[in-house]
């Protein structure tokens, strides 16, 4: 049996389609993962105030919520989520980031690309330019008080928690409630700008 070459290259086409958004889930997965584990840690350690712990433990339970899904569209196993729901129940903080750190082993985040940026005057410009007109307007005036999900000064942020875990919050988007979350409108390289911008402020 002959196929036309228009028919093989749909199928190729398809068959690409599919790899990307399986890598693309995978990643997603895995950048969720160094997030759940950063706000666990931080819940160990009893960083910030009463509110804001509270907006650590709301958001870990969004995430749980969501968790199997994202599993099975990067071809992983929803069974351990159990688990970790009943962890995140007990508040056992501790136990909670063991099952996450196993987690994390089996789906890695690839944080390279927005790690690897060289921080050259133009790759700074473009970092201070998305800073300048996207994100000054909640991190650079922090609010002293305690809240649920506080906007913190972004180089701070990077100098506080390891270089993956920031690249993973910017990757997946602003993290907030219904009225602040907004998805990832940048680029790959444009996040890298941002994170050199902020290991090499002004």
């Amino acid at each position: 049996m002959r196929f036309s070459p228009l028919l093989i290259g749909l199928a190729a086409a398809c068959c690409c389609a599919a790899a990307q958004a399986a890598g693309d889930h995978t990643r997603r997965l895995g950048a969720e993962l160094v997030v759940m584990a950063g706000d666990t840690r931080r819940l160990i350690l009893h960083e910030g105030g009463p509110l804001e712990r509270k907006g650590l433990e709301q958001r870990l339970g969004g995430a749980l919520a969501s968790l199997p899904m994202l599993l099975r569209r990067a071809q992983g196993d929803p069974a351990p989520v159990a688990a970790l729901r009943a962890s995140h129940g007990r508040r056992d903080w501790r136990r909670l980031a063991m099952q996450i750190e196993t987690l994390k082993r089996r789906h890695s985040f690839d944080a390279r690309g927005l790690l690897g940026a060289t921080p050259t005057r133009e790759v700074l410009a473009l970092g201070a330019s998305i800073h300048g007109a996207t994100c000054a307007g909640c991190h650079d005036s922090p609010a002293d008080a305690d809240t649920l999900l506080p906007a913190r000064n972004l180089a701070a942020q990077l100098k506080s928690m390891p270089r993956e875990e920031f690249a993973a919050r910017l990757w997946l988007g602003v993290r907030g409630d219904q009225s602040t979350a907004l998805a990832n409108p940048f680029s790959e390289e444009e996040l890298a700008a941002l994170i050199c911008r902020y290991g090499n402020p002004p």
